[in-house]
């Protein structure tokens, strides 16, 4: 008997379920050949696997060539040739009570169009009761709101040295058009910051001044400096005057 291992029951198991029965044997370089043939036409088909399985990968692939071989054969699973049974009689819905008549058809026909205007004659009843009800209630709709008025923001809150720059010149109507104030008001603004020198107007067009810097802590401390220098000498000669005087 050949030598067995895990691989041999692969194969083996996989030609079972396609109805195919396969023969094992050793060979000389120790390795175990399986072979079948599945009609005396087909040729026989061998494959060969290690007396010991390497890894998973060795189970995979032996499964996977036996299938690649039975299917160059032109065979399928077993379970896939059997026919389907038939279906069976259904003994309980045929052991049911037959009717002992059977309506024609024309009477059938019949009571369908009777049913049929009852139907309509009850819509026609309810669309009438619908559309009274309708004219009855009315649907109440509140009273618009009336909206608010539109307050114009005040013309001491808008600050027109926001809207002017120091290195772009601006047009008056510009301003009008950006502020929305009235040009009346833009005239009394600008008429405003110029007379504390902030702004730059020539030919319709402002422009920011740019600030004056202030002087230094030094520099103010030297100027008083300066101005107590001669009041202090106007006195030392005062107490020198009043000094001399008496020793004339």
């Amino acid at each position: 008997m050949a030598y067995s291992n895990e691989l041999t029951e692969i194969a083996l198991n996989e030609l079972k379920l396609h109805g195919v029965k396969g023969q094992t044997r050793d060979t000389n370089g120790g390795h175990i050949e399986i072979a079948w043939q599945v009609v005396p036409e087909k040729e026989v088909r061998r494959v060969f696997v290690a007396k010991t399985a390497s890894d998973w990968r060795a189970r995979m692939n032996t499964r996977a060539e036996v299938r690649k071989l039975l299917r160059a054969d032109n065979v399928t699973l077993k379970a896939q040739n059997e026919k389907p049974e038939k279906p069976k009689p259904l003994t309980k819905a045929l052991e049911l009570p037959q009717p002992d008549a059977v309506v024609p058809i024309p009477d059938q026909m019949k009571a369908l169009r009777g049913e049929l205007a009852d139907l309509t004659e009850l819509v026609l009843r309810l669309t009438k009761i619908a559309t009274g009800m309708r004219e009855v209630l009315t649907t109440h709709v509140p009273k618009p709101q009336p909206a608010a008025p539109a307050v114009k923001p005040s013309s001491r809150s808008i600050k027109l040295v926001e809207y002017l720059s120091l290195d772009r010149w601006i047009t008056i109507s510009a301003l009008v058009r950006d502020t929305g104030l009235t040009p009346t008001q833009i005239k009394l603004k600008l008429h405003y910051l110029k007379q504390h020198d902030q702004i730059e107007i020539y030919r319709g067009e402002v422009r920011l001044k740019p600030a004056v810097p202030k002087p230094s802590a030094k520099k103010a401390a030297k100027k008083v400096a300066k101005a107590k220098q001669p009041a202090r000498k106007k006195r030392a000669q005062r107490i020198g005057l009043h000094e001399v005087a008496p020793a004339a």
